[in-house]
C-alpha cells in the first residue's frame, strides 16, 4: 500500500520538517530544541517588536496600523497553531498518520478510485498553498534588497539604529525577512495539512457508505447457491462484511476525536486571528479613497484571511455532510434482503449516525459553512455601521 499520507501532504510535512515541527521517527526532548528555538526567536519575538512598534511608534498613518494589525494578529494565531506541533508532537504525527495504516487499505477499485480523488485534491490544496506563499513572498521581501533607500518589509521596534552600518543593516533585513518567509511557511504547511486530513476522514465516510450500500454484492459473490446453505452463509457472511464496516466507522469516529484534541484549538486561533484582522481590513475599507492603492490592499487581505476561515469551513461541511449520508445509505442498500438480526444491527447504526460528526474551533463554534456566511454577514454589519458613523 502507497503512503497515501505522504503522497497527499509531502510539502507541508517537508516543511514542517524543516522547521522541527514533525519528526518522522521518534520524538525527543533533544530534537524539540530546534523547533524551540525557531519558535521563540522568528514567532514570539518577531511578534512581540511588531507590537511594541505599534504601540510606541508616534508618526503612524491608518493604513500602516491596519497593516501592521493584520499582521500582528495573523502571528500571534500562528503562536497557538504552532505550540501544539512541538509539544504535542508525537500525538500530533500518530494523528496525521491516522489513516496510513494498513487497516485503511482499499479493497477493491471503487475505493482505490476515492482513495485517489482524496489524495489528488490534497495535493492540489498542498501545492495551490505553498507556490501562493512563495509568490507573496518574493513580491513582498525581494523590491526591499534592490530599493534605493534602505528600508524593511515590516516595521520592527528595535533597540538600536537598523542603519548605522551596513552589517547591522543587512542582519536585521535578513532577520526581518527569515520572520515574514518563517510566518508565511508555517501558515501555508499547516492550513492545508489540518483541512485535508478532515477531507481524508470524509473519504473513508465515502467508503463506508459504499460498503453499507452493497453488502448484498459481496454477500452474493461469497455464498455458495449451489448449496442449500444459502441462508446460513447469507448471515454469517453478511454479518462478517457488516462487522468490519462498524469496526470501520468506529475507526473513524475515533479519528475525529482524537483530530478535535489535536486540532480544535488551532483552528480556533487561526479563525480568531482571521476575523481580527477581517475587521481591520472593513475599518480600513470605510476611509480608503476608492479606486486607490490602499482600498486594493485592503481587499486583497481581507480575500486572505476571509479564504483562510473558508477552507476550514468548507471540509468541515464535507465531513458533517458525509457523515448524514450513512443513514441513506443504509436505506437504499438490500436491507429487506437480510436476516432480522441484520436488520436490527443497521438500525441500530442508523441511529447512531443521526449524531452529527462536527468538526468545532476551541469546542466554541461549528467549523462549517453556516459559521462562515455568519462571519461574513458580521463583517458586513460592521462596515455598514462604520459607514454611517462617519
Amino acid at each position: 500500500m502507497a503512503d497515501i499520507i505522504q503522497e497527499s501532504f509531502k510539502i507541508d510535512l517537508v516543511v514542517l520538517s524543516i522547521f522541527g515541527l514533525y519528526i518522522s521517527g521518534t520524538n525527543s526532548t533533544f530534537l524539540k530544541v530546534p523547533a524551540y528555538f525557531l519558535y521563540l526567536s522568528l514567532l514570539v519575538l518577531g511578534t512581540a517588536l511588531i507590537v511594541t512598534n505599534l504601540i510606541v511608534q508616534e508618526n503612524i498613518t491608518g493604513m500602516q496600523m491596519n497593516l501592521m494589525v493584520t499582521v500582528a494578529s495573523n502571528t500571534m494565531s500562528m503562536w497557538f497553531k504552532a505550540f501544539p506541533f512541538i509539544r504535542n508532537g508525537e500525538r500530533i504525527k500518530k494523528c496525521i498518520n491516522f489513516f496510513g495504516h494498513i487497516d485503511f487499505a482499499p479493497k477493491d477499485t471503487k475505493e482505490q478510485k476515492i482513495i485517489d480523488e482524496c489524495v489528488s485534491i490534497c495535493r492540489r490544496n498542498s501545492m495551490a498553498y505553498f507556490f501562493g506563499i512563495v509568490i507573496t513572498e518574493i513580491v513582498w521581501n525581494v523590491p526591499v534588497y534592490f530599493a534605493k533607500e534602505r528600508s524593511f518589509p515590516l516595521q520592527f521596534w528595535l533597540p538600536y539604529d537598523p542603519i548605522s552600518s551596513n552589517l547591522i543593516y543587512y542582519i536585521t533585513l535578513g532577520y526581518t525577512t527569515t520572520v515574514i518567509l518563517y510566518d508565511g511557511l508555517l501558515g501555508t504547511s499547516t492550513d492545508p495539512l489540518i483541512g485535508g486530513l478532515a477531507y481524508h476522514a470524509t473519504a473513508q465516510l465515502k467508503i463506508l457508505k459504499y460498503n453499507l450500500q452493497n453488502i448484498d454484492k459481496l454477500v452474493e459473490n461469497t455464498a455458495d447457491t449451489s448449496k442449500n446453505e444459502f441462508k446460513v452463509i447469507n448471515y454469517k457472511t453478511a454479518y462478517k462484511h457488516l462487522k468490519r464496516c462498524i469496526n470501520h466507522h468506529n475507526k473513524i469516529l475515533s479519528f475525529v476525536v482524537e483530530y478535535e484534541k489535536c486540532f480544535s484549538g488551532c483552528v480556533f486561533w487561526q479563525m480568531a486571528g482571521s476575523l481580527f484582522s477581517l475587521c481591520f481590513c472593513c475599518i480600513g475599507l470605510t476611509f480608503a479613497a476608492f479606486a486607490s492603492v490602499n482600498t486594493l490592499t485592503y481587499f486583497f487581505t481581507a480575500f486572505i484571511v476571509s479564504f483562510q476561515i473558508l477552507f476550514y469551513c468548507h471540509y468541515g461541511t464535507l465531513l458533517y455532510e458525509e457523515n448524514n449520508g450513512l443513514i441513506n445509505a443504509i436505506y437504499m442498500g438490500s436491507w429487506y434482503r437480510y436476516d432480522v438480526r441484520i436488520r436490527k444491527i443497521l438500525l441500530i447504526m442508523m441511529e447512531r449516525s443521526k449524531r452529527p460528526m462536527l468538526l468545532t474551533a476551541g469546542a466554541v463554534v461549528n467549523v462549517t459553512l453556516e459559521t462562515f456566511v455568519s462571519v461574513l454577514k458580521s463583517s458586513y454589519s460592521l462596515v455598514a455601521v462604520l459607514n454611517n458613523y462617519g
